[in-house]
């Protein structure tokens, strides 16, 4: 057997199936609700799982309770493969036939608030890591998780500045993905518009501006921007970007002419879209419209606008090593491993842009069917799949960097 291989053979024996759905239960059992909660639970039963394998672990202070983690194998300086995560799970909402936050483990599933998305893929990461570097040491591992992902995305906004690596190779983002391979993610932004006119009692309107007269017509523009998104030739990976409109707010009672509306917007972006310049056109599209409308007290109305959240998406070539390293090593465990894109958003833009590596997601479970849904679940053989394709993944890169 030659070296290569008996290293594959070594580290792959060395995973404990057991132990990866023990420390997938435990983060679970550790919530981290957002928003409504903390991460700090979260956090510290990820610190104890890492510290346990050997791995040097720094915290972050977001906010109060909040610290993203960074945990680390191997010498720094080495070729770096970063796996990327966050600890925090979306509320637990009814409907569940259990517990959410009491993990069970029935039917080659656990189930359980946050299993799928993704402490599952958090415990099958740190022991990919533990098992790698008994075999290559030389390889520098990394795992950051950030807190506030499924909300406003502070914790990966601080982490950026901090996080320099020259010697990254690539970035394996570890959300739920059905164990296929994506190179391809959209963005997501949130747009919100404030409209302000002008009060008056609603038995003479004519002498107000109605804020939300005119919300209603930006609501049409933002419609006829989705259809035409939808009719435009689709991206062969993500499909076409989207817009929708998620909340009004406004008015202050039924007998007055609303003085304020707001309107949130909900736009998935394409890889390089920026979401300043996009806000910045319907802003100036809406203004004109309302010019146009005859609307009563249109000239008082003013609409501005800003970026709430912004998530870059990313692009990666399907050809790039981590990308068919990671393919073929899901695929050699039974699972179809296909190269795709994602419609959904993650941070691994972020982490695209800041390092410019090449990033790719790979998880378990599937975010669709099984993610922020009531009996959330992960199935044991993702968990044992995952783990294993990591493990193998980076052993290929570590081959190509000529690292042992």
């Amino acid at each position: 057997m030659g070296v290569a291989h008996a290293a594959e053979a070594e580290a792959l024996a060395s995973l404990d199936l057991d132990r990866i759905i023990a420390d997938t239960c435990d983060l679970i059992r550790a919530g981290g609700e957002n928003p409504g909660d903390t991460e700090e639970r979260s956090v510290a039963a990820l610190r104890g799982i890492a510290e346990r394998t050997g791995a040097a672990v720094t915290l972050q202070e977001v906010a109060p309770g909040r610290q993203n983690l960074r945990a680390a194998m191997g010498p720094e300086g080495a070729p770096t493969i970063l796996f990327l995560g966050h600890s925090d799970v979306v509320p637990a909402g009814e409907g569940w036939s259990g517990a959410p936050f009491e993990p069970r483990v029935a039917d080659d599933r656990i189930v359980g608030r946050g299993s799928t998305d993704m402490k599952g893929g958090l415990a099958a990461v740190i022991a990919a890591m533990a098992a790698v570097s008994r075999v290559v040491p030389g390889i520098r591992l990394e795992l950051l998780c950030t807190v506030d992902e499924e909300d406003r995305a502070t914790g990966v906004h601080a982490a950026l500045p901090e996080l320099d690596m020259p010697d990254a190779i690539a970035c394996i983002v570890a959300e739920p993905t059905d164990l296929d391979v994506v190179v391809a993610c959209r963005g997501a932004s949130n747009l919100i518009v404030d409209l302000v006119g002008a009060s008056a009692h609603a038995g003479r309107p004519e002498e107000g501006a109605s804020a939300i007269s005119a919300a209603s017509r930006l609501v049409q523009l933002v419609d006829a921007r989705h259809a035409d998104a939808r009719a435009a030739d689709p991206d062969p990976l993500l499909g076409s970007a989207s817009w929708n409109v998620g909340t009004i707010t406004g008015g202050s009672g039924t007998s007055m002419v609303p003085r304020q509306c707001t309107v949130t917007v909900d736009r998935r972006t394409m890889p390089g879209e920026d979401p300043e310049a996009i806000l910045a056109e319907l802003l100036d599209d809406a203004r004109a419209d309302l010019a146009a409308s005859g609307i009563a007290g249109a000239e008082r109305i003013t609409l501005t606008g800003r970026v709430d959240m912004a998530m870059p998406g990313f692009r990666t070539s399907p050809e790039a090593a981590v990308a068919t390293s990671a393919a073929a090593a899901v695929q050699r465990f039974g699972a179809p491993g296909r190269t795709t894109g994602w419609t959904a958003a993650c941070e691994g833009g972020f982490i695209a842009e800041h390092l410019g590596v090449p990033t790719i997601i790979l998880g378990p479970g599937d975010v669709t069917t099984q993610a922020h849904q009531p009996d959330e679940y992960v199935p044991v053989a993702h968990l044992d799949i995952a783990a294993k394709a990591y493990v193998l993944t980076v052993l290929r890169l570590s081959e190509q960097a000529q690292v042992r």
